[in-house]
C-alpha cells in the first residue's frame, strides 16, 4: 500500500479535508472497484456512484454498444465530459472505467475532486474475475489474459498516479476497505503531527 505525503500544495490531505472530498477509485476491470466502492460508501456515509454506469445513462447504450458503435475514442471523449461534470460533488465515493486514467485531465480533475485509490490486482486475478463476463468490450479477443498484461504494462504508470494503492490479490472487499480507511488514518495522523 502507498500512502500519500499530508501535503499537497499547501492545501494538506488532513482527515478533514478528505471529508469533504470524493474517493475516486480507479483501476483495471475487474480490480474490485465497484464492489469495494458500494461498502466504501456506506461506512463512510458518502453516496456511490459509477462512471460506466452513468456514461450508459446519458448515452442510452450498454459500454459494450458504445465501443461497438462509436468506438473506443468516442467513449473516452464521453468518460472525460463525465468527469468534468462530476468535478463539483463532495463525499462521494466513485467508482471508474479501467481505462479512465489514461486521459490526463481526467487523473487530473480527479485529483482536483478528491482522493484516488488504485486498487491493484495481478493479471491472473484479473482474468480469473471476468472471464466469465461477456460485456467487457476489450477482453473479446482471442487471448484476453494476454490482452490484460498488455493492457496493464500500458496503463500501470498512469494507475500509479493515484494517491493510494491497495493490493487486492487475495483479499476480501470488507479486508480492502479495511485496508483504504487505514490509509485515511494515517494519512490523517502524519497531518495532524505537522
Amino acid at each position: 500500500m502507498k500512502i500519500p505525503s499530508p501535503s499537497r500544495g499547501g492545501s494538506g490531505w488532513g482527515w478533514g479535508y478528505l471529508r469533504m472530498k470524493n474517493i475516486a477509485l480507479v483501476g483495471f476491470m475487474g480490480s474490485g472497484k465497484t464492489a469495494v466502492g458500494k461498502v466504501l460508501a456506506e461506512r463512510l456515509g458518502y453516496k456511490f456512484i459509477d462512471t460506466d454506469e452513468i456514461i450508459e445513462r446519458s448515452e442510452g447504450k450498454t459500454i459494450s454498444a458504445l465501443f461497438n458503435e462509436e468506438g473506443e475514442q468516442r467513449f473516452r471523449e464521453i468518460e472525460a465530459r463525465i468527469v468534468r461534470e462530476l468535478f463539483g460533488l463532495k463525499r462521494h465515493v466513485i467508482s471508474t472505467g479501467g481505462g479512465i486514467v489514461t486521459n490526463k485531465e481526467n487523473i487530473s480533475n480527479l485529483k482536483k475532486g478528491g482522493l484516488i485509490v488504485w486498487l491493484k490486482a495481478a493479471p491472473e486475478t484479473i482474468y480469473n474475475r471476468v472471464s466469465s463476463k461477456t460485456h467487457r468490450p476489450l477482453l473479446n479477443v482471442e487471448d484476453p489474459l494476454e490482452t490484460i498484461k498488455k493492457l496493464l504494462t500500458f496503463r500501470e504508470p498512469f494507475y500509479a498516479e493515484a494517491d493510494v494503492s491497495v493490493d487486492t490479490d487475495g483479499l476480501d472487499v470488507e479486508k480492502i476497505v479495511e485496508v483504504i480507511i487505514k490509509a485515511y488514518d494515517k494519512m490523517s495522523e502524519v497531518r495532524s503531527q505537522k
